[in-house]
């Protein structure tokens, strides 16, 4: 990416996979030579997100593609992004489509792995991005064995969003492993998931009473770090705010990432 590619024509072009769950959408700058030159690219890896974005954008943008042109244009958008993010060169360019990916965000595949984000845009168990300690973590974390699937009940708890929610002891090895990562996509990924989503998880536990100690700015955005419960009543799963992530990299990309 140059300065040239920002006042060049680009191409917006969506690409899902045929009878599948994934989708890449690439855009392209329309080079001085006539040919065309990828500049940015986002993965998605959940058919929901995927029907509620082709449902505002013209259809003359989509192309269905088979799995194994997915698995590739997946593996170039992903070598992309990972390259931009380690040369500290990542920068969203901005298309018309904007403002219907905007709502999504935060969920799509995160740059550089292939299972963090709603969903995943791997070919298998044992596909991994190139974040390979990352995406290890985001796998570990998908595979979690008590989970609430979005818009879903269990436990008599209702999950109002559309992704999935996990039980407490998956999150919490979940931010163990991004914290042992020690790498700037693994603090990303945290400071995303924990502290911007602030995705609850679930736990059988005493009933809470009230939060006794609070994270982030108090009505607008806060997060219970700490619960009264009362041990006189029997435990029943309940969903707990997530901790706070604190890593050691500064995730500066991750305000061009969500800024679009």
């Amino acid at each position: 990416f140059d300065i040239a590619d920002e006042i060049l024509p680009i191409t917006t072009n969506f690409f899902r996979e045929e009878n599948g769950h994934r989708m890449v959408e690439t855009i392209e700058v329309n080079t001085y030579i006539g040919g065309k030159k990828l500049v940015d690219c986002f993965l998605y890896g959940d058919n929901y997100i995927i029907e509620k974005m082709l449902a505002i954008v013209p259809q003359s943008l989509v192309k269905n593609v088979p799995k194994k042109e997915m698995s590739k244009l997946v593996n170039k958008c992903n070598a992309l992004l990972y390259r931009k993010v380690r040369e500290g060169t990542f920068k969203i360019i901005k298309t018309p489509y904007d403002f219907a990916r905007k709502i999504f965000k935060s969920v799509l595949i995160f740059p550089g792995t292939k299972w963090c984000g709603a969903g995943d845009v791997a070919d298998d168990y044992d596909d991994l991005g190139p974040a390979i300690e990352t995406d290890m973590c985001c796998r570990t974390h998908d595979h979690c064995n008590s989970s609430i699937e979005g818009f879903k009940t269990k436990h008599d708890l209702k999950n109002k969003d559309f992704y999935t929610k996990s039980h407490c002891d998956c999150d919490n090895e979940f931010h163990q492993c991004l914290i042992d990562g020690e790498t700037l996509i693994s603090d990303a990924v945290g400071h995303l998931f924990f502290n911007i989503l602030q995705t609850q998880c679930f736990k059988k536990d005493y009933p809470i009473v009230k939060c006794l100690k609070k994270w982030g700015i108090p009505i607008v955005r806060d997060v219970c770090q700490e619960y009264e419960q009362d041990e006189t009543k029997p435990q029943k799963y309940q969903f707990f705010d997530g901790k706070m992530y604190q890593g050691k990299h500064e995730s500066s990309f991750l305000k061009d990432l969500l800024s679009h």
